[in-house]
């Protein structure tokens, strides 16, 4: 890849558009690049998998080429767009380790094919809807060390216009992440674009599922922190996720009809490969988590019912957790009931004092 990174087609400012993290110019600096640094700089790998997402897809590969990071290999896979992502895969070609542009089966398999001539030591893929976050390669380098085996970024949250979306969190955390935690639905989170991986430990244990669409990414988080827990929690953000009308995720929690979304269809296949493959102390994890996930989607309705008196919605959640305590009864049903309760005190008329 060449040195200087050619100024956007659009005309933009701020990250990514301009600057880079080492040199304000937009061009890397020479001396990292040198072969006698690369010991500090080890090489990570970028795979992009895209389809029509061409409003975006500048923005994504500036944020990967933008870092500034010596050892870098990136890998975009077009699944053969018909917008204008060709012309701008074209522009980038040049810096782009590998550009493929042919049919695939979808986002899973187009990461697979990017995966195939893969060399860096560390990888992670950006969806070319998402972004890095300036900075974020660097600080992995320095700080994910050998001993780990995932380091995981906070991410935030955009539209499609690039503002915070007003019906969701600003930023998501990965927090608590562990194979038992998210077969048992314990309290933990997750964002994809925040996790970094070891390139021999997602070898080891089967790599990405080409054959899923929807929930693949858990289904390689899960099988891989089975074998490799070591996780290292960044409290920066590494990336940006966006959500739009187009997006997966938009597009199948929208729907009104809760058995016709394809993430939750794709979730109990998971489940049952799972529990075939996994040790049987997982395989029971996973069996909870069947009956726990149902009943924190009704906590989380609960909470957002504003219009029935918490007193009477924290007994229901009580009432109904005694019926399956060893699915029910855990930390989140109780942090739920104290929210109920907190709610129910700050209702409370203040007493009259004298006057």
């Amino acid at each position: 890849m060449q040195s200087a990174i050619p100024a956007p087609l659009q005309t933009k400012s701020g990250w990514p558009w301009e600057g880079t993290t080492n040199q304000p110019n937009g061009t890397l600096d020479s001396n990292t690049r040198s072969p006698a640094n690369f010991e500090k700089f080890p090489p990570i790998t970028v795979i992009t998998p895209s389809y029509n997402q061409g409003d975006f897809l500048e923005e994504t590969i500036r944020s990967v080429l933008m870092q500034g990071y010596p050892n870098l290999e990136y890998i975009v896979v077009d699944g053969g767009s018909t917008d204008k992502s060709g012309s701008i895969l074209n522009y980038y070609a040049s810096h782009i380790t590998h550009v493929i542009c042919e049919k695939d089966e979808g986002q899973s398999d187009a990461i697979c094919k990017g995966l195939r001539l893969a060399t860096g030591e560390i990888f992670n893929w950006i969806n070319s809807d998402d972004r890095l976050e300036p900075g974020a390669l660097h600080e992995i380098a320095a700080k994910f060390r050998p001993s780990a085996d995932l380091y995981a970024f906070d991410v935030c949250v955009e539209d499609a216009n690039g503002k915070p979306p007003t019906d969701s969190a600003v930023r998501m955390v990965n927090r608590n992440l562990s194979a038992k935690a998210m077969l048992r639905c314990d309290r933990y989170s997750f964002s994809q674009p925040g996790l970094w991986f070891r390139m021999s430990a997602l070898n080891s244990c089967g790599g990405i599922d080409r054959n899923l669409h929807y929930g693949f990414d858990w289904d390689l988080i899960v099988r891989y922190l089975a074998e490799h827990p070591k996780v290292i929690y960044s409290s920066s953000l590494g990336a940006m996720f966006r959500l739009h009308d187009q997006s997966k995720t938009v597009v199948e929690t929208s729907k009104d009809v809760e058995s016709e979304n394809k993430f939750k269809l794709e979730n109990l296949r998971i489940r049952e490969k799972l529990e075939r493959q996994l040790s049987r102390n997982l395989a029971q994890a996973s069996r909870l988590g069947r009956k726990r996930e149902p009943w924190n989607q009704h906590m989380i309705e609960v909470l957002d019912d504003f219009e029935t008196p918490p007193m009477k919605s924290a007994w229901h959640l009580m009432v109904q957790a005694a019926k399956d305590p060893g699915a029910r009864i855990s930390l989140r049903t109780l942090g739920s009931i104290a929210r109920l309760l907190s709610r129910y005190v700050r209702r409370m008329p203040k007493p009259n004092t004298p006057g």
